[in-house]
């Protein structure tokens, strides 16, 4: 009971910011006509500045929430560690979004009478506090938790790889010097500040990465002895000794190096972790757009004989369907790079990839009024592709056994893992070849023609070498026994 009670007042004190931000919304629609050169008077307050006062009442909102999340957060750190844990995630998430700053940015628009771009702008905000408010509400913080990890350790890995590439550029620099006869006092010092510099960065990185505790105190130990090496290699660089400058940092290469590997090995093991958990949350995000897919296509067909009709109320609901579509094409892009950061399928965001892409000409097209037939056909087989997917995850996720209950002889993998990628697969070239017949079609009675036929065959041709792209790396990840159905 107290863990729902706490849930409702997070989902208060967030309903508070998005019902401020929906305000400033709706009044910026009813005063879309203002002109540039509205004066405002003692009197009477313009609409363009009750838009912004709404807007700035919004960021201070904003405001008191971060200030509320951190205070709270250093008041229950012992007694509840994981609610703790739950609000430093949010408040971190708002700080590196930049949401208090783009709603003060909004402001500033408003006050420059860009409105167009100051709506853009707060629509963009609202998504971001839709993510935040669902990170705050979420059950599964366990979950949340790992991923934000697996965000910063990718991260940690990308620029660890940018620093072994600027020591080895500092070595190839080093050596230089050591070939030539001359010692140019310049040039070493420039060398000394560059080297000086990665040593920092090396420092920053193992600060970061402590954060992992005892899983990442090897990286931790491979930072340390490169920072020394880089440390050493700026004695001697100041001192004008190219050559052992130089030994110093083939050392702080390997421990580079080192420390590189060990964050992939790490980044595997969080991957393996999350697996199971991130794969049911897959199938559910699945599940729940084919539900509301569903729901969108029978209002639509409620709707198609009074939209023929021309009647302005028909128009107008179908017009609001777009943005409940958009809702589902929010949802898949956030299966689609769940995915692409656990990296448990090859297949599924590319093949989410493709079925959103029809979600987008569908929301054009209801955004447009459009009810018809043609529609109404498109909505049904995104919902059709949905369980086709949801469909091979679920088969996937069955446990393999060695009573032939589908793991490998040779790997000792889970073969209905390869099945379920190959069944993805399968549907994605079924799709490919349908809607290319589909075109070949309209070309031939002449429905189509110009620059949407280009782009009709553009988007046919990326779709089929990304099919061929995914099909090699399955391949060749894949064992002989598998292939040969041992």
């Amino acid at each position: 009971m107290r863990n729902k009670h706490k849930a409702r007042k997070f989902g208060m004190i967030w309903l508070v910011v998005l019902t401020v931000q929906l305000g400033a919304l709706q009044a910026k629609d009813k005063s879309d006509t203002v002109s540039n050169t509205a004066v405002s008077s003692s009197e009477k307050v313009t609409p363009r500045k009750r838009i912004q006062f709404e807007q700035d009442k919004a960021k201070a909102h904003m405001q008191e929430l971060e200030e509320r999340m951190f205070r709270l957060s250093r008041l229950i750190q012992e007694s509840q560690p994981e609610d703790a844990a739950r609000l430093l995630l949010g408040l971190r998430k708002a700080r590196e979004q930049l949401i208090l700053d783009r709603m003060g940015e909004a402001s500033r628009m408003l006050d420059d009478l860009k409105l167009n771009q100051a709506s853009q702008e707060q629509k963009e905000i609202l998504v971001l506090l839709e993510e935040l408010k669902k990170l705050l509400l979420t059950a599964d913080i366990g979950l949340e938790l790992k991923l934000e990890q697996l965000r910063k350790l990718i991260d940690s890995r990308e620029t660890l790889n940018k620093l072994i590439k600027k020591e080895e550029l500092q070595l190839s620099h080093t050596l230089e010097q050591q070939k030539t006869q001359k010692t140019d006092s310049e040039k070493f010092k420039a060398l000394e500040t560059s080297e000086r510099r990665n040593q920092k960065s090396a420092e920053n990185l193992q600060q970061q990465l402590r954060e992992y505790g005892a899983a990442s105190q090897g990286i931790c130990n491979s930072l340390s002895g490169a920072g020394k090496c880089m440390g050493g290699a700026c004695k001697k660089l100041g001192e004008s000794k190219p050559n052992p400058a130089s030994q110093e940092q083939k050392k702080a290469i390997e421990q580079l190096s080192r420390a590189y590997q060990e964050t992939q090995k790490l980044e595997e093991q969080l991957r393996k972790e999350v697996e199971s958990l991130v794969r049911q949350r897959a199938m559910d995000q699945l599940q729940d757009m084919i539900v509301q897919q569903k729901q969108i296509r029978e209002v639509t067909t409620k709707l198609q004989d009074r939209v023929a009709q021309k009647q302005k109320q028909a128009l107008a609901a179908v017009r609001r369907l777009s943005n409940s579509e958009e809702k589902i094409i929010s949802l898949c892009s956030e299966s689609i790079e769940l995915c692409e950061l656990t990296r448990f399928s090859l297949v599924l965001p590319v093949a989410l990839g493709a079925i959103r892409e029809q979600m987008e000409f569908v929301s054009e097209g209801l955004e447009q009024g459009q009810a018809d037939q043609e529609i109404i056909a498109d909505q049904q087989q995104i919902e059709k592709d949905l369980q086709a997917l949801l469909d091979a995850m679920q088969e996937a996720s069955r446990p393999a056994s060695k009573n032939g209950g589908g793991q490998c002889k040779g790997c000792q993998g889970n073969r209905n893992k390869l099945l379920a990628e190959v069944k993805m697969l399968r549907w994605m070239q079924q799709s490919v070849h349908q809607r290319t017949e589909s075109l070949d079609r309209q070309i031939a009675d002449k429905k189509i023609t110009g620059d949407s036929l280009k782009d009709r065959i553009e988007l046919l041709t990326v779709r089929q070498k990304e099919i061929d792209t995914v099909t090699g790396r399955l391949h060749s990840m894949t064992c002989p026994h598998c292939l040969g159905g041992e």
